[in-house]
């Protein structure tokens, strides 16, 4: 390998590095958003958000309800008026 190949490749990686340096440092937007009922919920009730339905699920002790709210409604799944009153919670990021 030439003086020439070796530098070449030395920026490379060097650019390589710094790329994923940068990319791991933006923040990244989850595909989901998972919201919880404060309270244990005897039955479930989904919620419309600009004409889709978000649909929960019960806990594995079938206690809470959690509803993974995608990315493009999280925003108005939070002006909902039971995460308001704080009946239901934003989960942990």
């Amino acid at each position: 390998m030439s003086a020439s190949n070796k530098k070449q490749a030395a920026k490379e990686k060097v650019v390589t590095a710094k790329a994923q340096t940068v990319a791991a440092s933006k923040r990244v937007i989850p595909s989901e958003v998972l919201f919880i009922s404060r309270e244990p919920e005897v039955s479930d009730f989904s919620i419309y958000v600009m004409g889709e339905e978000v649909r929960p699920s019960f806990c594995k002790e079938r206690e809470y309800l959690t509803w993974s709210v995608p990315s493009h409604l999280v925003e108005r799944f939070a002006m909902h008026e039971f995460v308001v009153q704080n009946r239901i919670i934003r989960g942990e990021d």
